[in-house]
């Protein structure tokens, strides 16, 4: 029995407030899956509390696990309603490399329906109006966090990847603020690594923008905005093409605030890198 029938068969014997819970539910999935229970119950125009005792009402060990249940009827609804893909090769002609990237795209198309747009325009706006923006990933997220802070590099200023090696990593942490932006990924067992850097951020009030592969992340209790990407059927192979979809969804909303802004600044800086190149082309030339 899916999440939304078991309330439907509960709903009677709810309080009051648990309907209103209920009727959230049922009625914004997308905002249980992006937002914690402080800010659903906000929302829904009850406690927090309520939301809690709403889950233990729906025989659930907390609201996490609502979370997961919700994700998975969504993911259920997604698979019957979309329809199948057709393409110009029969399925059992189809390549194997062709497969994989069909498998991508059902992964992309299914993540669409669990992301919180609300949440997801939010914090690209947090990107565009913060004065600093560091991104920080460490071991198997080292290499997305430096693709982020290359890309972001040539569209605005003040872009940094945080290395907890980095000898001005105690400098970086201290110049947070108010007006800092944080994009944090977790995408393995060893989010400890960066969790006391996390931690100072949210002291200093940084909004922090949380990219994860599981809901259970430890994360979650410092995040101003938390995207779980993974499910338990993927392995990280099947995650990496969605997760690069989803950075490029949240670039391009963070451009669409100003995008001649953007536009701007991008011609900017390729026209120092051209310069750049220019003077390095003309040194070689004068040491042969």
């Amino acid at each position: 029995m899916s999440i939304n029938e078991e309330i439907k068969r509960r709903f009677v014997r709810l309080s009051k407030g648990q309907r209103k819970v209920a009727q959230f539910v049922m009625n914004n999935p997308s905002a249980v899956i992006g937002n914690g229970a402080a800010e659903v119950g906000r929302q829904a125009n009850v406690s927090e509390s309520t939301v809690i005792r709403f889950c233990y009402a729906m025989d659930l060990s907390g609201y996490v696990e609502l979370q997961d249940e919700i994700r998975g009827y969504l993911m259920t609804q997604n698979d019957e309603l979309s329809p199948q893909p057709t393409y110009s090769s029969s399925k059992g002609n189809t390549s194997s490399f062709g497969k994989v990237m069909q498998r991508d795209i059902q992964n992309i198309q299914d993540t669409i329906h669990l992301i919180n747009d609300h949440m997801l325009q939010k914090s690209s706006k947090w990107m565009h109006e913060a004065d600093n923006v560091y991104i920080l990933g460490t071991r198997q997220a080292a290499s997305i966090a430096n693709w982020l802070s290359s890309t972001l590099t040539t569209l605005r200023p003040n872009v940094k990847q945080l290395r907890s090696e980095s000898d001005d990593i105690v400098q970086q942490i201290n110049s947070m603020g108010e007006r800092t932006t944080l994009i944090v990924f977790s995408w393995d067992k060893h989010s400890n690594d960066i969790q006391t850097i996390v931690e100072i951020a949210k002291k200093k009030k940084a909004r922090i923008i949380a990219i994860t592969c599981s809901a259970l992340s430890s994360f979650r209790e410092y995040a101003s905005a938390l995207f779980t990407l993974g499910m338990k059927k993927q392995s990280a192979l099947d995650v990496i093409p969605v997760l690069f979809s989803f950075l490029h969804a949240l670039i391009e909303e963070m451009v669409s605030q100003d995008k001649a802004q953007y536009e701007k600044y991008q011609q900017s800086y390729e026209q120092v890198e051209n310069n750049l190149l220019f003077l390095d082309a003309a040194r070689e030339k004068q040491v042969f």
